[in-house]
């Protein structure tokens, strides 16, 4: 697919302005900004690449919308020079109503294997006979004799050469999986290990996986049982893993003993609109503008869209990139293609917004956020944590590398 960078139409910017799809391939070379310094993953690279350890593992989050997934993507292909990177997102094969650790384990044997494969690494055909007969005896062979429909199941000779392992919808493959894995799941993690051994000598590379989507988990607190009763297990690759978890996981004392038993943890801070006072912060007001006009040309937008635009946005690139849009659908009906989108087309966009966040909150919320915005210091609480996940609360670095962190209210809405 073509991408028209930066659109010069309505229609064609319309494309280009897609908020639910990260920067990968194309789409990040033609579209990733720079992110100001302090909420880019700077900090997050130099580590990872400082540290020999071959089987470090990282906890990564940061507020919806933020661009972690484009971070993601991003930092694999900086360190795919020296990392086998196995990018791994749960999301389409996961049912995020329903996640249990021992589905992640499994999925993540399968994607290793696909991507030695792929790579064509020549290690011991033992190690990926060892990996494949474990699947066959423990899942594909458990399907059949349950006696499930070809539709249903998954065909052996399509094992591992194209083969999906595909959760989101197959309750009964779940329910093998998890079966088999309480028994033996601690068999495929030892064949699993011995693969990533050779790899990384064959290789000369470390393997680096990234568990992306774990974030999106429709209950958060499955994800705070997944790693608390699986912890051990996440662990026990022997590569270097990073897992992409909910942001209010960071802020919940009930998660501490999790986080601190990885090696690392690092929160993806949103780009920074305004200073801690209300002066506006112009590296953050730059870089969102330059992520527009990336994508649209600025003969399509006036300044004072642009303006508004990342004043609604509270720095959340998806919510920059989504309010864009819904703008321009107002700006054509108007004006037709060739635009340009005014800032009433913004403030008209940002009625149905406003009002779909005052839906969202309670009573309780309501007085908590009031309370904050009389400047009220920021307490943990269950309301508090609830704000932070519907994006009324916001954090965001202070002025430089070393200010903290402070705990910002998203007054427009």
């Amino acid at each position: 697919m073509n991408v028209d960078a930066p659109a010069r139409t309505l229609s064609k910017a319309y494309a280009n302005l897609d908020p639910l799809r990260p920067l990968q391939g194309e789409w990040l070379s033609r579209f990733y900004v720079e992110r100001p310094l302090g909420s880019d993953l700077g900090t997050l690279q130099q580590e990872l690449e400082l540290d020999p350890s071959p089987n470090d593992k990282t906890l990564f989050t940061g507020a919806r919308g933020s661009g972690k997934s484009t971070e993601l993507y991003r930092l694999a292909s900086l360190l795919s020079p020296d990392h086998l990177v196995v990018m791994m997102n749960v999301e389409p094969k996961l049912n995020l109503g329903d996640v249990d650790y021992r589905d992640l384990l499994v999925l993540l044997g399968v994607e290793i294997y696909q991507r030695v494969r792929e790579e064509r690494i020549q290690v011991p055909a033992k190690r990926l006979n060892d990996i494949r007969f474990w699947y066959q005896q423990h899942i594909l062979e458990k399907i059949r004799a349950r006696g499930a429909s070809p539709k249903g199941r998954a065909k052996i000779d399509l094992l591992f050469a194209g083969f999906e392992l595909d959760l989101s919808a197959n309750a009964e493959l779940r329910q093998i999986i998890r079966s088999e894995g309480r028994s033996f799941l601690a068999d495929l993690i030892e064949r699993l290990n011995a693969l990533l051994d050779d790899v990384q000598k064959k290789a000369g590379r470390r393997v680096f996986v990234i568990v992306d989507g774990l974030d999106k988990v429709f209950h958060e607190e499955q994800v705070r049982q997944l790693f608390v009763e699986g912890a051990n297990a996440l662990m026990a690759p022997a590569c270097r893993l990073l897992y992409a978890i909910p942001f209010a996981l960071a802020h919940d004392i009930h998660f501490q003993q999790v986080r601190n038993s990885f090696t690392r943890f690092y929160a993806l801070p949103n780009i920074k609109v305004y200073e801690r006072d209300g002066q506006p912060y112009p590296p953050g007001r730059d870089a969102l503008t330059r992520i527009l006009h990336r994508r649209i040309a600025p003969e399509l937008i006036q300044e004072e869209a642009v303006e508004a635009l990342l004043h609604y946005s509270g720095g959340l690139i998806r919510e920059l990139i989504g309010l864009t849009r819904s703008s321009l659908i107002i700006a054509r009906q108007k004006r037709g293609d060739g635009g340009p989108i005014t800032r009433e087309d913004v403030e008209q966009a940002v009625v149905g917004v406003r009002n779909f966040y005052r839906r969202e909150l309670t009573e309780a919320e309501y007085e908590e956020l009031a309370r904050f915005r009389k400047g009220g210091p920021f307490v943990q609480s269950d309301v508090a944590l609830q704000l932070i996940r519907n994006l009324c609360l916001l954090e965001q670095t202070a002025a430089g590398t070393a200010g903290g962190r402070f705990i910002r209210s998203c007054s427009p809405w």
